[in-house]
């Protein structure tokens, strides 16, 4: 197999990041982008040194073409199924971002198309390449904690992008459906157990329903702009239970300006069965203390050859191994089966919260959710 030839499907914030990326590796070429955008694309094509993709605004232009082996698929949500399932259905591999969905119904039925055509199927769960969470992973699997039986994180940030559909629970499925299935999944990682039910609190502190939210946005291209009926939480404490007697539980904040400014950022602790801990701070380092002895430790990890130009912890170790699992014909670490067992958590969540209820995922997987 010569270069891999890939389109891109969406290219604002990840999508053109990923453009960027693959056009950096040598074994692929950034052959179409895909937009109706046309300063997505401007910005875009500014950022690739490699490649002189085919511009085209509609993705069913490209569904025909021989010379188009795989596609990276970055839409909003609610375009998930119908996207990834036409490029599956033409015999094309398939990056697709985070959620696998915004439903269960769509979820299955990306993963069903996927394996009637034996292709490819990555998700965006970029935790699982990055060096940080890989050695959190190798900690854990060295007995550091014994069992892990308890974990957290803040996930204490700013608003998304000012784009109408992150606040339309009908197109994203909810904040945490949208934010928060990196973190499930690093808690299906680490606890190596099956989620039983999970019981949420959350709603709308400061961006709420009939009044005008102007919102701004520390780390995206948007301009701010006021959106006026979120159907979304903007905050939510979440417990989760494993069938192991794990617990886990994340508290989500929404609404931080202009960003994250404590120098922890992102925070994920775990608590073993021997009495130590570690702790994730900002993405970049880990700390292990307690257990059989006093003994700390603190690692600072190499967060530069997993991603480029500061771009997401992982970013470029996911792309790389995409292109691997193509010419391999294996399936990725972050495969269909690991994003829909996040989804599961974020869905069982959301309606954890509207019904003010525990919620076990087997209602989901033997009743359907939408």
């Amino acid at each position: 197999m010569g270069k891999i030839r890939m389109g891109f499907i969406g290219v604002g914030d990840m999508g053109s990041h990923h453009a960027l990326g693959f056009d950096q590796l040598d074994d692929c070429e950034v052959l179409y982008i895909c937009d109706m955008n046309e300063g997505n694309v401007a910005r875009a094509l500014k950022e690739l040194h490699n490649s002189k993709p085919v511009i085209c605004s509609d993705y069913r232009e490209l569904l025909d073409k021989e010379d188009l082996d795989a596609v990276v698929i970055s839409v909003p949500n609610y375009m998930h199924r119908p996207i990834a399932v036409a490029f599956l259905e033409a015999g094309k591999h398939v990056f697709l971002e985070k959620p696998v969905a915004h439903t269960l119904e769509d979820c299955d039925a990306i993963i069903a198309a996927a394996e009637k055509h034996q292709r490819i199927l990555q998700i965006g769960l970029v935790y699982r390449y990055s060096n940080v969470y890989r050695r959190l992973a190798h900690e854990v699997g060295m007995g550091r904690l014994g069992e892990v039986k308890m974990m957290w994180c803040k996930e204490f940030r700013d608003s998304f992008p000012p784009a109408d559909w992150f606040y339309d629970k009908t197109k994203s499925g909810g904040s945490i459906v949208e934010k928060d299935c990196h973190h499930f999944d690093i808690f299906n990682w680490m606890i190596g157990a099956n989620p039983v039910r999970v019981f949420a609190s959350g709603g709308q502190h400061m961006i709420k329903q009939g009044q005008p939210n102007l919102i701004t946005n520390s780390y995206s291209h948007y301009p701010a702009k006021n959106i006026d009926n979120p159907t979304v939480v903007d905050h939510a404490f979440i417990t989760i239970d494993y069938d192991n007697g794990s617990k886990a539980n994340l508290g989500l904040c929404l609404y931080l300006k202009p960003m994250n400014l404590m120098g922890d950022g992102l925070e994920i602790g775990l608590i073993g069965s021997n009495g130590a801990q570690m702790v994730v701070k900002n993405d970049k380092t880990i700390d292990i203390a307690g257990g059989e002895n006093s003994t700390r430790d603190h690692l600072d990890i190499d967060v530069i050859s997993d991603s480029i130009m500061g771009g997401h912890t992982g970013g470029q170790a996911q792309r790389i191994d995409f292109l691997n699992c193509i010419r391999s014909n294996r399936q990725p670490f972050a495969s269909a089966e690991v994003g829909r067992n996040a989804l599961l958590i974020a869905l069982a969540a959301e309606k954890s919260i509207t019904e003010e209820r525990y919620v076990y995922l087997k209602e989901l997987t033997n009743h359907g959710v939408s």
